[in-house]
């Protein structure tokens, strides 16, 4: 089960219309800071979640277009029928439609308000109602109780650079661990253990000699006195029930030992969202596990902000190899800003989506659909699209196809092409060591004066070439690479005449 596609329609930093493509097992988004990747994620809660508390609707909307409705919606594909099926909700078995023999479903929150005819009543719709798309009808409504029943068929996670601990590790039902400890203790109450604890807790309270309930006889009988002063002859009694055994795990608390035991809200945060991010994974393994277990098999889906803060590279590693295992049967969404990180994810085995800003105004775009190189994308030139970091990986990878491409076997037969197809200036020199000597300086671009530095450093008769240098040169080759010239020589022969 997937989530195809994600289309923001004027939320937050996203002004107008905004499609994300999102089907793969493992979905990153990369970019600098307030480029608006988080706010994808916040936008997927709004959509299942609404509006939170103590916000507005205006708190989602687009700064400049406060007067326009803001709206969040995604695309799920897999297999709906039997999802629907499982959870008993075959009322809403109408609202799958196919293409291409996939069955898919649209889900949308809007603030737009408007009013829609739905079995043949007047509905109205606005960001409190979760749309569904009705194929037969062509628009979107919100069938009775469509809100709390896709609680039940769907469920989505999201770990936040800045969550707390207690917001996956934390014991009541409605958490993660909560979730884990419920369904191993499904049975704790038929245990021969809880049974002798109800035997205590009854002695304790009720029956034993020094039970609480005989301490509280001579009160109990004052205020039956003091309500027969009131109200007339009435008996009072009191009861002491033993609780339910969630009531004692909600109590439990996580603990950790790494030298020093104490709890995980004392710990450092690369701990808490280590042990979140176990958690997680422990989670997801059990669904796994209980694929036909209709209380578990539901879609689910994890959100995961920085995954990479506060771990060490080794650590990141074996996360992007958990992550992928968890992908197997759910899928997985991650914002980083570690090229790292990136690396391990292996381009081959995620959709990478690269946010960029200009000024206001974000743009998103598929790693997939750069056509820098015929085997693009690269590693190096996401990282450069994504992070605006020019690599030496990069430049060596521009530099030999420019080289391929001009039929250019040598960085002097390039120089010539490129002064005489691309008005590239020869504006360094460059000395070789030869003989155990110094040649005379040559006058080379810059693009081969760094490409020589590279690999030569050996070569310490040239001064190093800066960062900014780099980024110069680079982006040079990115021009010419995009130029109608350069661009003639990449096409066929026929295409040429």
């Amino acid at each position: 089960m997937r989530i195809i596609e994600i289309k923001l329609k004027n939320f937050k930093i996203f002004s107008g219309e905004h499609i994300i493509r999102t089907d793969s097992p493992v979905v990153c988004l990369v970019g600098e800071n307030n480029t608006g990747k988080t706010t994808v994620f916040a936008a997927v809660d709004f959509l299942k979640n609404g509006v939170q508390r103590e916000k507005s609707i205006d708190d989602y909307k687009n700064r400049s277009l406060l007067d326009s409705p803001v709206s969040v919606e995604i695309t799920i594909e897999g297999n709906l029928r039997n999802v629907i099926e499982n959870f008993s909700e075959t009322r809403y078995l109408p609202y799958i439609f196919q293409v291409d023999s996939k069955e898919r479903i649209r889900l949308k929150r809007s603030s737009e308000k408007q009013s829609i005819k739905q079995n043949g009543k007047d509905v109205h719709l606005d960001e409190k109602k979760l749309t569904i798309y009705n194929p037969e009808t062509d628009q979107f409504e919100n069938p009775i109780g469509f809100d709390k029943a896709i609680g039940s068929l769907l469920e989505i996670q999201f770990i936040w650079s800045d969550m707390q601990p207690d917001d996956v590790v934390d014991f009541s039902t409605t958490k993660t661990l909560g979730r884990l400890l419920k369904e191993i203790s499904s049975d704790f109450q038929e245990s021969a253990d809880w049974k002798s604890f109800l035997e205590a807790h009854s002695k304790a309270f009720e029956s034993g000699d020094d039970a609480l309930l005989k301490r509280a006889g001579q009160m109990r009988k004052d205020i039956q006195s003091a309500l027969g002063d009131f109200y007339g002859n009435a008996e009072v009694e009191f009861r002491f029930s033993p609780p339910d055994p969630s009531s004692f795990i909600k109590l439990g608390e996580v603990l950790i030992n790494d030298g020093i035991k104490t709890p995980i809200s004392e710990k450092g945060s690369g701990m808490q969202r280590a042990l979140a991010l176990a958690v997680i994974k422990v989670y997801a393994d059990l669904l796994a596990r209980h694929e036909k277990d209709s209380n578990l098999a539901k879609p689910i889906f994890f959100f995961i902000d920085e995954p990479e803060i506060s771990l060490h590279p080794k650590a990141q590693a074996v996360l992007v190899d958990a992550l992928h295992k968890i992908s197997e049967r759910q899928q997985v969404f991650i914002t980083t800003h570690s090229p790292l990180f990136l690396k391990c994810l292996g381009l081959n085995r995620t959709a990478i989506s690269v946010f960029s800003r200009d000024r206001d105004a974000i743009s998103t775009k598929a790693a997939e659909t750069a056509n820098t190189f015929s085997f693009s994308p690269t590693l190096s030139e996401i990282i450069f699209s994504a992070y605006d970091l020019p690599t030496e990986e990069f430049h060596n990878e521009l530099y030999a196809h420019i080289c391929e491409v001009t039929k250019s076997d040598n960085s002097t037969k390039l120089d010539t092409w490129l002064k005489e197809n691309a008005e590239i200036s020869l504006e360094k020199e460059w000395i070789r060591i030869k003989n155990g000597g110094y040649t005379n300086p040559q006058p080379v671009s810059l693009m081969t004066y760094i490409r020589h530095s590279i690999h030569h450093p050996e070569n310490n008769a040239n001064q190093r070439y800066t960062e900014e240098e780099l980024r110069r040169s680079i982006q040079t080759m990115l021009n010419i690479i995009k130029s109608d010239t350069f661009s003639s020589l990449t096409r066929p022969i026929h295409e040429r005449c």
